[in-house]
């Protein structure tokens, strides 16, 4: 039985801010049965289909972890992922003897875009510069000021139900309970960067995470309750050959999401997003030129065709100030509104990844409007007993299959999580397979260590495993990308 690892009260002299309440109202509630997850025939079945390069079963297995994994708690308008551990509890800074535990977060300098920009392929000066609006600054000036990015670059502390992105998408990266386990083992702490320099220094080569380990990111959209909002919707705006931003803030459609469920099947209304956003500057500190608000002619969709949740007033009390302000700067730079009780959060992307098998599975799916066209709709089963409409979204599988026979990885990537930092041209499992310690800031810069991009292997779609000579003089964290981001 598992309740969010922090305790809602804390001195306040321990916390860089104040924490309202960081604990799950909800019990822990595991995978739930019915959707082959750890099924000993099943992994059997997944061992062959990677051996033999069947991708049919790795997505037929992808989609039912997709459809499992955000099947409602029992108790709580929430998936059952709602009440997991996340990485804010995960690294957390370990109590101090004789004082309360500290409901602080657990990397407060930067959000996960910050984290992602060392060593990657696309230039910092070609994102998106997202300020604080000054309403949420006012509104909750700990949250906003108590976690300075060592950049300059606006950061939100890290909530106790959400972490911050630094866009408008709303991320939580949740848990199982043996991920966590093993994260906070009082032998190994990988939650301590100290750790991890122990284990290099004895020549670690390769952590490895318990076979129940499963670790998600899920990105929310706000929505506001009255009025019709925008999403932009990704219709393979550009190809893998594009090498250059290709964010969601310059994807070429959007729809439409009546909450009211009034509007006419398919109707058409014009919607608009994107306010308070800057083009990049020189100096990446004060940019003067605003990102232009996107505007569209887009279809409507009623928001129970996507994954959602309305938030109560009892949501928002449970909600500490660090999660308050992520959800109002979100809602300002997606309609220049404050989010407020009774608007929704939907559903627009996540990545499911388990360690059913050593060399891991990963399935990410993201909202489409043309979810039963093309290759990520392929496979999809029928799960009568599902809940949810889990199939109007598409799904893309990275199990290390490599393309035949070329050998090299398929491009394989969420385009809502992935093209907010990364190129068309990413794979999922290139990319976790790199995971590891040192990172590019605990060596500054002196190679080796562990980055996305890598002189000695730069190729994203290139099939890696863990002996590959690029790797071989890094500590791997068995795919937790989180471990070595987070670790403090």
């Amino acid at each position: 039985m598992l309740k969010k690892h922090c305790l809602a009260l804390a001195a306040s002299l321990l916390l860089p801010f104040p924490a309202a309440t960081a604990t799950r109202a909800a019990e822990y509630q595991p995978f739930p049965e019915g959707y082959g997850y750890m099924d000993p025939a099943e992994i059997s079945l997944l061992a062959n289909a990677v051996k033999n390069g069947d991708r049919t079963v790795l997505r037929d297995h992808g989609w039912r972890m997709w459809a499992g994994i955000m099947q409602p708690a029992k108790g709580l308008d929430w998936p059952v992922w709602y009440t997991w551990p996340n990485t804010t509890a995960a690294f957390a800074p370990a109590p101090t003897p004789g004082a309360l535990a500290a409901a602080a977060p657990a990397s407060s300098g930067r959000s996960l875009i910050q984290r992602n920009l060392i060593n990657v392929d696309i230039p910092s000066d070609e994102l998106p510069y997202y300020p604080i609006p000054e309403a949420v600054a006012k509104a909750y000036p700990n949250a906003t000021s108590k976690c300075p990015n060592p950049s300059g670059a606006p950061n939100i502390c890290d909530g106790a139900h959400f972490q911050f992105n630094g866009d408008i998408m709303i991320v939580t990266e949740s848990l199982s309970k043996e991920a966590y386990d093993w994260i906070r083992d009082p032998t190994l702490k990988l939650y301590e960067r100290k750790s991890l320099e122990k284990l290099h220094n004895e020549h670690e080569h390769l952590l490895e995470a318990p076979a129940r380990h499963i670790v998600t990111k899920h990105m929310y959209w706000p929505v506001k309750a009255a009025g019709l909002s925008a999403i932009p919707v990704w219709r393979n705006d550009y190809d893998a050959n594009y090498a250059k931003y290709a964010g969601y803030e310059v994807w070429k459609n959007l729809v439409a999401v009546d909450p009211s469920g009034k509007s006419p099947a398919q109707l058409e209304a014009k919607v608009s997003f994107l306010y308070g956003v800057f083009e990049p500057s020189k100096d990446k500190k004060t940019p003067t030129t605003p990102w232009p608000t996107v505007t569209a002619t887009a279809t409507i969709y009623g928001i129970d065709q996507f994954y959602h949740h309305k938030v109560t007033q009892a949501d928002w009390d449970s909600f500490d100030e660090a999660d308050k302000a992520i959800l109002s700067a979100a809602s300002y730079w997606a309609y220049n509104k404050p989010f407020e009780v009774g608007d929704y959060l939907v559903t627009v992307a996540m990545h499911v990844n388990t360690k059913e098998l050593p060399t891991w599975a990963l399935q990410s799916v993201w909202w489409s409007d043309r979810a039963d066209a093309g290759p990520y709709a392929a496979n999809r089963p029928s799960l009568p007993d599902a809940q949810g409409p889990w199939a109007h979204y598409l799904l893309v599988e990275s199990y290390g299959v490599p393309e035949r026979p070329q050998g090299a990885q398929p491009v394989a990537m969420n385009p809502y999580i992935e093209l907010v930092i990364h190129s068309v041209a990413t794979n999922c499992n290139n990319c976790h397979m790199r995971a590891g310690y040192p990172k590019a800031e605990d060596v500054h810069k002196v190679p080796p260590f562990s980055a996305y991009y890598m002189a000695d292997c730069p190729d994203a779609l290139e099939t890696l495993n863990p002996n590959s000579k690029c790797l071989q003089p890094l500590t791997l964290t068995d795919f937790q990308w989180i471990i070595s981001d987070r670790a403090k």
